[in-house]
């Protein structure tokens, strides 16, 4: 897979954030969670999935986002440096709490218990050389 497609996904989502961020209000649609990007191999469409936090009709605030999204298609166009703009699809995200929570957990993992996870099966992490020890 080229490193592009990854790279155009990264400038997307900070693009979409920031648009959201700033106009979501503007637009009746309140926090909007970009859960997900998908852009194709010739950079043609870009699929973005979307959630909304806190809103108790997260379909009637899709909606919403629908009837901005080619203002959001032209913004996106604007501002991002390539040749080939993707087309935008929007989707919703029917389940962001789940994606809030696992963010949390991961949010959660310690440095220690990662350092400790990287440790080769018979190190110890005390310097001391476990197959040099006596029987």
């Amino acid at each position: 897979m080229s490193h592009r497609i990854p790279k155009v996904q990264q400038q997307i989502q900070r693009i979409l954030s920031e648009i959201l961020l700033k106009q979501g209000e503007d637009f009746g649609i309140g926090m909007v969670s970009i859960n997900d990007i998908l852009v194709s191999q010739d950079l043609s469409s870009a699929k973005v999935w979307v959630g909304f936090v806190a809103e108790p009709k997260p379909a009637a605030a899709f909606q919403r986002l629908l009837r901005h999204s080619k203002a959001i298609q032209t913004q996106v166009y604007k501002q991002l440096p390539i040749k080939k703009v993707p087309t935008i699809s929007w989707l919703l995200d029917e389940n962001p709490e789940l994606h809030y929570r696992i963010d949390q957990l991961l949010d959660d993992i310690t440095p220690t218990n990662r350092k400790n996870s990287e440790l080769p099966p018979n190190d110890t992490g005390d310097g001391a050389d476990s197959d040099c020890l006596p029987s």
